[in-house]
């Protein structure tokens, strides 16, 4: 047997071995096959997919060379910032938020565009341009300069805001009435208890604790007056501690911290309430009837995501290229139907161009109805502020954010551990009864019945029968 086993062994290398050299023959016949690559780091779900396709194709077309795209993922901008700050990979294009855009120019990690080179740019929304510009007034760019405008180093890509989904047949009135408070069940709904989803991500769950505190009334005085912008923006010791004791609270309802699951979540039934982007909201809500978005009264976040080209890009050209047809209309739509967020291009473009209302139209959207959506198309007031980025407080930010999930999670596990033992003792008595009822009816002649719950025919038994049944057991 040890031999057989032996050159089986053998055999499976050499087949390996073999496998290994067709793969790599393949792998380099591709390579060779294509000219150009450009790499592309971006969020998970996030595009479609038949656009890296399509451009493929039409770069080939456009410059008689082959490209592939390299696309790669994060899950968060904490994630995709440490990455680019390491330095270790050349990445042509990323796409991150704008605070985090505003980090990676403070380091120098980043190239100022020329637009020039991006005639579709003029289809973007003016006002992403203007809101960033306002909100990031002068930055310090390394080499560069102290008054660099944001718009200058990226284009626009997607655009919302951050609100709670909820199912619409398990959450009152009165829980929508506590705004964020929903994520902590204020309103002590039990069917929410354990059914409630966090953003894995510590910026988007302090813009929640935060406005969460300012609604309830538990902020120190030198914060209540500070408009939301400036709130979720504001980090010190104290705020940082009231933030960590909240969330720390929260973990009592919790059924855990996402980033991509939470839609497919809500759409199941599997949580009922989630701290949501919108266009994660817009996609699951088309999927799932019961299920509604909003973003409480008292304010939230809005937020802009947009291409940038790190200092490690190797193929600018391709990369122009690829920006500047994420800009045309028709390509820009097919985004919005695939991935459920809203388009940095115009809704006025959008609306005036066949190809893209063609697009709509195939996807059974009315366009009045898509345009004027609020969810969609929300109204950039001053009740909705854009992230910043923390500077020197970014570490202790994430320190609480360690301290709360490991705070929390552990909170969870004692509970499944509880439900676990609860569940064993209850399957234990439930078998003891089963064989104690067995056994019992065993013992006793009865006149025939029906069939028992153990499918056996319960017609009368002799002693005899009986004891010879119970020696088989």
């Amino acid at each position: 047997m040890k031999k057989t086993g032996s050159i089986a062994l053998v055999l499976a290398m050499v087949c390996a071995m073999l496998a290994g050299v067709v793969l790599t023959a393949c792998t380099a016949t591709e390579e060779a096959a294509t000219d150009e690559q450009l790499i592309v780091y971006n969020w998970g779900d996030y595009i479609d997919e038949s656009i890296i396709d399509s451009f493929e194709e039409y770069y080939a077309e456009a410059t008689g060379k082959t490209i592939e795209v390299v696309y790669s993922m994060f899950d968060t901008n904490e994630i995709m910032l440490t990455n680019l700050e390491k330095g270790e990979e050349a990445i042509d294009l990323v796409c991150p938020s704008e605070y985090a855009i505003q980090r990676l120019m403070q380091k120098g990690l980043i190239k100022k565009l020329d637009k020039s080179k991006i005639a579709n740019d003029v289809n973007v929304d003016d006002m992403i341009y203007t809101k960033v510009d306002e909100v990031f007034t002068a930055i310090n760019v390394p080499g560069v300069g102290e008054t660099e405008k944001m718009s200058d180093y990226f284009v626009p890509y997607m655009w919302g805001t951050l609100g709670i989904l909820y199912n619409t047949d398990v959450v009152t009135e009165a829980d929508l009435a506590k705004g964020y408070g929903l994520l902590w069940n204020a309103a002590g709904n039990d069917k929410l208890n354990g059914k409630i989803l966090m953003k894995d991500s510590i910026r988007d769950a302090y813009v929640a604790a935060v406005l969460y505190l300012k609604e309830t009334g538990r902020l120190g005085s030198q914060y209540t007056s500070l408009s939301i912008e400036d709130l979720i923006n504001t980090i010190d010791d104290e705020l940082l501690s009231e933030v960590q004791e909240v969330l720390i609270e929260q973990g009592e309802v919790l059924s855990g911290y996402e980033v991509d699951f939470g839609k497919a979540d809500m759409t199941s039934g599997k949580a009922y309430v989630d701290l949501a982007w919108s266009g994660d909201a817009l996609w699951a809500m088309e999927d799932a009837d019961n299920l509604d978005y909003f973003v409480p009264e008292i304010g939230g976040n809005i937020w802009f995501d947009g291409w940038v080209m790190p200092k490690t890009a190797q193929n600018e050209a391709a990369a122009y290229m690829f920006l500047d047809y994420l800009c045309r209309p028709d390509v820009a739509m097919s985004n919005s139907m695939a991935i459920g967020y809203t388009s940095a291009v115009d809704k006025e473009v959008l609306r005036n161009d066949t190809d893209a209302i063609a697009i709509l139209t195939e996807n059974e959207y009315d366009a009045e109805e898509f345009f004027a959506d609020e969810i969609r198309y929300p109204e950039a007031t001053e009740k909705l502020g854009v992230m910043k980025d923390f500077g020197d407080m970014n570490e202790a930010a994430v320190t609480i954010w360690e301290n709360v999930k490991s705070s929390n999670q552990s909170l969870l596990w004692i509970l499944w551990v509880v439900l676990g033992v609860v569940g064993a003792a209850a399957i234990g008595v439930a078998i003891y009864f089963l064989v104690v009822k067995k056994k019992g009816s065993r013992r006793v002649v009865r006149k025939p019945v029906a069939k028992s719950d153990e499918g056996e025919d319960e017609s009368a038994e002799s002693e005899e029968d009986e004891a010879s049944e119970n020696d088989k057991e």
